[in-house]
């Protein structure tokens, strides 16, 4: 009896052991905590009417990439979409997404697209935002 009674004290230790080992990892390695971004998009000071802007982790560690589109200045990262807190570049484009429709429709067929953004704002970005701290839920960009 009184070996039974160790076998089954063992039994539940090395199972609360196991559980809490799960959820430790669960909770720390494997799940990136995520947050909703939003913000403006202005040039000149005037709103971004449509376009993307993407957000292009610095972090070798973290070869992440998450976008939005922008439409009539505004532009939202949903929380289910969440960015994962690290430093960003930010580039920006005036393609938008009636215009990437139109090059899917094409079909193969040559669709003129005209970049309006500077590429000091685009491929050679010169934007950075530090949302490592996690706490960052809105940013406002003035292009200029």
């Amino acid at each position: 009896m009184n070996a039974s009674r160790f076998r089954r004290g063992l039994f539940l230790t090395t199972l609360l052991g196991l559980v809490y080992l799960v959820h430790d990892y669960a909770t720390t390695s494997w799940i990136d905590p995520t947050m909703p971004l939003s913000g403006t998009v202005s040039i000149d000071g005037k709103p971004m009417t449509k376009g993307l802007v993407r957000f292009i982790s610095m972090d070798p560690d973290l070869p992440k990439a998450y976008g939005s589109y922008v439409k009539d200045g505004r532009y939202e990262v949903p929380a289910e979409f969440g960015i994962t807190p690290a430093r960003y570049q930010v580039e920006f484009s005036s393609i938008g997404a009636e215009d990437l429709q139109r090059m899917l429709d094409s079909k193969g067929a040559l669709t003129e697209v005209q970049e309006e953004i500077p590429a000091r704002f685009n491929r050679n970005t010169e934007v950075e935002i530090d949302l490592s701290a996690g706490n960052v839920l809105h940013a406002d960009f003035d292009l200029r």
